[in-house]
């Protein structure tokens, strides 16, 4: 808002050209009495404002006091009233993230008693059967009020096979953890060799540093890879007649690029047994018959 001022209108004086009749002194010495009588100073009681200061405070906090007494023991009432008439029973259970493992194995483990109130679950406890299973890597699990129970899963993935000397073999993700007996679809997967994995079942775990290496060179390969790692400072690439020897300084990928450029010749000189190929350096490739 624009203040306006705004001015009194002045006396205005007729011109008689005349000079203006001089005020005695006896009229100026009485005007400021005049005007002393005619104000009046109005009685402070400083003690008095701060008693009603204290005072509207006090009010003030027992009024907030009670409010909140009162709101505690309405949530308390409306707690009891609702679970006395059944309004905070899981009616639901919400899944999410599960692709292989079936919902009746979930619903088992999670396991609730019927009729179980929603705040009486033990999430903590809900969350470790849920990954004591070994496919589930990492579950989140929250109260939906009213009524629902919500299960967030992830899964874990194959993302190789580890051969024995006997052939069996067990299918890992890529932290080492043993998912169990390979599947049909585990012919799309690297073979990892060296590993021991000797009566390992599902659940177990293997020599997760082995199973990155192994991988890393399946990568720079291809799916079709059978890596040994059992040297983790020479793994070797097993592909048809070929045993590719790559050390441990990782490049895999240029390194392998010069295995295919050169393979015609590679596999000119190997022999009935194949060939060893040595990758091992820098600025030259080494192929001899096995």
């Amino acid at each position: 808002m624009t203040a306006v001022v705004t001015r009194p209108p002045g006396r205005t004086t007729k011109h008689t050209g005349r000079r203006p009749a001089r005020k005695t002194a006896r009229a100026k010495s009485k005007a400021p009495a005049a005007a002393g009588r005619n104000v009046r100073r109005a009685p402070v009681d400083v003690a008095r404002a701060r008693r009603r200061a204290v005072r509207r405070r006090t009010i003030g906090a027992l009024a907030a006091v009670v409010l909140l007494v009162g709101t505690g023991i309405g949530a308390v009432w409306g707690y009891g009233a609702a679970k006395a008439h059944g309004l905070l029973a899981v009616r639901q259970i919400a899944l999410e993230g599960q692709a292989r493992l079936p919902e009746e194995l979930l619903l088992k483990r999670i396991g609730l008693p019927q009729g179980i109130d929603l705040p009486d679950v033990d999430v903590a406890a809900v969350s470790s059967a849920l990954l004591s299973h070994p496919w589930v890597q990492r579950v989140s699990v929250r109260r939906m009020y009213p009524d629902t129970l919500w299960v967030r899963i992830w899964e874990r993935s194959p993302a190789a096979v580890v051969t024995s000397a006997t052939g069996d073999g067990v299918m890992v993700d890529p932290e080492g953890v043993v998912l169990g007996a390979p599947e049909d679809a585990a012919g799309d997967l690297p073979r990892l060799t060296g590993i021991d994995a000797y009566r390992r079942v599902a659940g177990d775990r293997v020599d997760a540093a082995q199973v990155a290496l192994g991988l890393s060179v399946a990568k720079a390969w291809g799916p079709d890879a059978l890596v040994d790692v059992a040297d983790p400072d020479d793994p070797l690439l097993l592909v048809e007649a070929l045993r590719v020897r790559l050390g441990a300084k990782g490049g895999y990928g240029w390194r392998l690029a010069r295995l295919s450029a050169l393979r015609p010749e590679i596999m000119a000189l190997a022999s009935k047994k194949g060939a060893e190929v040595d990758l091992r350096y820098d600025d030259r490739v080494i192929a001899r018959p096995l």
